[in-house]
């Protein structure tokens, strides 16, 4: 069998990844799933097949590509074919359903789709499946004088990599661009604070379609030519039975998993003492969870602070004995993170402020600073602590929910004539996903979360769901949310 080439990736790219780590370990399990293992230089193979399946049909520099497959071998192989043609890749989950698809595909100006054989939404102009052999071209058609094989030219540094959402830095979700450079730079800063390296085993259980796992578990391992192993979902024994196993040394996570395996069947004990950074994100990690971890396996979490925007920003890496659960650590690599007041002058060491982040992984580069509109406060060491969040997104099991795209959901339906969705305190300090309903006419609230399921991704539908004749608002029209809670 013959494989194809990939054309030699510009410096500081995240193709200069694979190319780095096929040329120090290319015998190096790369990266495996379930059913497949792919050493570095095999990977390497593949991609540049990938690539050229991708270019058959005229996709290529300045395309944006959504990739919507669970973490897996094929997931990896595709976004990097995706970036090897000079495209954009946008990750999404491969739960989403089909209208916030098609909604989020047209924002995007997404123009094909990598996703699983079995998948038959029709919601980009071109279609392709992942399988064993790569990808295959299996429904929906360029446009004409489109159906050539565009040219086989490397991405360079400044080419957009990575197309995301995010609602954090802003008050409604937004589109973000990251370039090759970014996300080079992501890497470089994350691999060499925590001083990774190719004997490392990282278990990545994160979506890779969530910044904390694309970045600190996929693209981590690919710059330093570790091992990489993938599930496409958190499920409590079979996590801890592959840290133990493989001997896994960086595990990502968010709060939410941890609590679980901390409590999970205590009657069994599991050896994590090859486990040298655990690394929480996505959500404030509780101190409870933080004790209840170490005391099950002796392993102390480090909070680690990202934004989709700018990738990981810093991490708590000192001494084990040493981390403390309630700061995030002090700024990974060249990022620089300062504290400003409310009239953008530098607050001082403990004052609290809105943290703001200059970095080359941000969108925009070093040179524009990121006002993130998170609060936090600095100590003289720089060690960063969190004291307060103005993003409204809903925390539910690791994934984030912008109540307004629920909102939306369920005002399509002609029955419902105001809504506001909110998230409810649930157990292990986490959330559900709430709504209040006012009606135009009856309707059931089993029938409002089957129309949900229809739009929304199986997080995102309401697990509360109440009815009232009206929502109570303050004089100038905003929803009083502090009121729905004390009701629900």
């Amino acid at each position: 069998m013959t494989h194809s080439r990939l054309t030699a990736a510009a410096a500081g790219t995240v193709l200069t990844l694979l190319d780095e780590a096929v040329a120090r370990v290319p015998t190096r399990r790369a990266v495996a799933d379930e059913l497949r293992t792919l050493d570095y230089r095999t990977l390497q193979q593949r991609v540049a097949a990938a690539a050229d399946r991708l270019r058959a049909d005229g996709l290529g520099r300045g395309d944006r590509v959504a990739l919507a497959l669970p973490s897996s071998v094929a997931f990896v192989e595709s976004f990097l074919a995706i970036l090897a043609t000079g495209a954009a890749a946008m990750p999404v989950p491969s739960t989403a359903r089909a209208g916030e698809l098609r909604a989020l595909f047209a924002a995007a100006g997404v123009r094909a789709l990598v996703t699983a054989v079995e998948d038959h939404r029709n919601v980009a102009a071109i279609t392709f499946s992942g399988d064993t052999d790569g990808l295959t071209r299996i429904a929906g058609a360029a446009a004409s004088g489109q159906q050539r094989t565009a040219a086989r030219t490397a991405p360079a540094p400044d080419d957009v990599a990575l197309i995301a959402t995010s609602s954090g830095t802003t008050a409604r979700p937004h589109l973000v661009a990251r370039t090759h450079a970014n996300l080079w730079w992501e890497a470089q800063n994350f691999s060499a604070s925590t001083a990774i390296d190719s004997t490392d085993v990282v278990l990545g259980v994160v979506p890779l379609s969530h910044a904390h796992g694309l970045g600190n578990a996929f693209l981590a391992a690919l710059r330093a030519g570790a091992s990489l192993v993938l599930r496409p979902r958190f499920l409590r024994r079979p996590t801890l039975d592959l840290l133990a196993t493989e001997r896994v040394t960086l595990f990502p996570a968010v709060p939410f998993m941890l609590r679980m395996l901390a409590a999970t069947d205590r009657r069994r004990t599991w050896d994590l003492s090859a486990l040298r950074l655990c690394v929480s994100a996505g959500a404030p990690l509780p101190a409870e969870v933080f004790e209840a971890f170490h005391a099950r396996f002796g392993v102390r979490v480090r909070q680690l602070y990202g934004l989709t925007e700018a990738g990981s920003v810093t991490c708590d890496l000192a001494p084990a004995a040493a981390v403390d659960p309630a700061t995030v650590g002090r700024p990974l690599g060249n990022v620089v993170v300062t504290i400003a007041r409310a009239d953008g002058t530098r607050a001082a060491p403990g004052e609290v402020g809105e943290i703001v982040i200059r970095s080359a992984a941000a969108e925009g580069g070093a040179a524009q600073p990121l006002r993130t509109r998170d609060l936090g406060r600095a100590d003289a060491n720089g060690a960063l602590t969190i004291t307060g969040r103005t993003s409204l997104f809903i925390n539910t099991a690791g994934n984030k929910v912008d109540p307004a795209e629920v909102e939306a959901a369920l005002r399509a339906h002609p029955a419902v004539a105001d809504v506001a969705v909110f998230g409810l305190a649930a157990a292990h300090d986490d959330q559900v996903v709430a709504a209040v309903v006012v009606l135009a006419r009856p309707v059931a609230a089993d029938v409002l979360r089957a129309h949900c399921r229809e739009l929304l991704a199986p997080y995102k539908v309401p697990r509360v769901l109440s009815f009232r004749a009206a929502l109570p608002r303050s004089p100038l029209g905003k929803v009083l949310i502090g009121r729905l809670l004390a009701e629900v």
